[in-house]
Parts: C-alpha cells; structure tokens; sequence
C-alpha cells in the first residue's frame, strides 16, 4: 500500500510542476506579446515604455494650464504603447494571427468594431478601475482585403477612454488617427 502512495505523490508532484509551468509560460506571452514584430522586417514599430512617459511627465510644461495638467496627468498613467504597422502580407498574417491569439487568451473584451471603406477596425480592451477607465487597450486594422496597412496598437495603464483622443493626437503613427473613434458610453 505504502508503495502506492508513493506513486500517486510522484504523479501529484508531476501534475503541480506542469501546472506551474504552463501558467509560467502564459504569463510570459502576455509580457512578452508583439514584441517579435519590433525587430521584423517589413514592419513599423515605435514602442514606448513607462520611463520615456515618466520623462515626459517631468519636463518644464506649464503646469498651470489645465489641459497641460490632464495631459500629464495621462501620460503618467500610462505603462507602455506599442505599435506596429506593415503592407507585408506575411507580417501582416503574423500579426492578425497573434492579435486573435492574443485577445482570446487575456480574455479581452470588444469594445467596438468599424468597418469603412473595406477597413475593418477592431478595439478591444481590459477593464480598470471604473466603467470609464480601462487597464489595457488593443486595437487591430486588417489592411490585408484592401490592400492597406495592417496596424496593430497596445496600450497598457491606467487609461481613461475619454482621453484615447489625445494620445491619438500625441502619437501621429499610421493608423493611430483610428484611435479618435472611439466612443464611451
């Protein structure tokens, strides 16, 4: 009997170890999500962490004007923004193949979709703190049917909806002007 036991706590451990593995290497693709489209041939890329958005939250603005205010206010609450555009139709399948993977594994939530001139824009996103904030914002325009660029843009922090418009102002990035459709509730 003891020698049983001792099979069922080795097949036990064995299980825990390739649960703790698994979870590992999910939370490891969602840090390291897109990061493979920075180096890729064909592709645009411009990435922005926390530091460079600390740094701009520190420079000599007027902090007296209010919207000066709110602009930094923004910037310091966000973490990082990704984006990345391509007219390569193989980076572009690359890319639509790990936004979908990508949305369904961190259980993002569509916040809106828009389909103009055979553009197909999707926005999805992570819920924050209130219903007008969100934790992360992804959105993903399908260029490949039309011919235009494939755009892909993450933005991780603490995002208020209402103010995806000015950092589309701020960021002047193919496609980031799609940014300025977005509508809360």
């Amino acid at each position: 009997m003891k020698l049983k036991n001792n099979q069922n706590q080795k097949t036990m451990n064995k299980l825990v170890i390739t649960l703790m593995l698994v979870g590992l290497s999910f939370s490891t693709y969602a840090q390291k999500s897109f990061d493979r489209f920075e180096d890729m041939k064909d592709v645009t890329s411009l990435v922005m962490n926390q530091k460079m958005f600390k740094l701009l939250g520190k420079m000599d603005l007027d902090s007296n004007d209010p919207e000066m205010k709110n602009y930094i206010d923004m910037v310091n609450s966000l973490e990082d923004i990704k984006l990345f555009s391509t007219k390569n139709t193989n980076a572009a399948k690359a890319m639509k193949a790990e936004f979908s993977s990508y949305k369904a594994s961190e259980k993002l939530e569509q916040l809106m979709s828009v389909k103009d001139d055979g553009k197909n824009v999707n926005f999805y996103y992570k819920p924050g703190k209130s219903d007008d904030f969100v934790s992360e914002f992804l959105m993903f325009i399908d260029g490949e049917t039309n011919d235009d660029d494939t755009v892909l843009i993450k933005i991780t922090g603490n995002i208020d909806l209402k103010e995806i418009g000015k950092i589309a102002n701020s960021i002047n990035f193919k496609g980031s002007d799609e940014l300025k459709n977005v509508k809360v509730n």
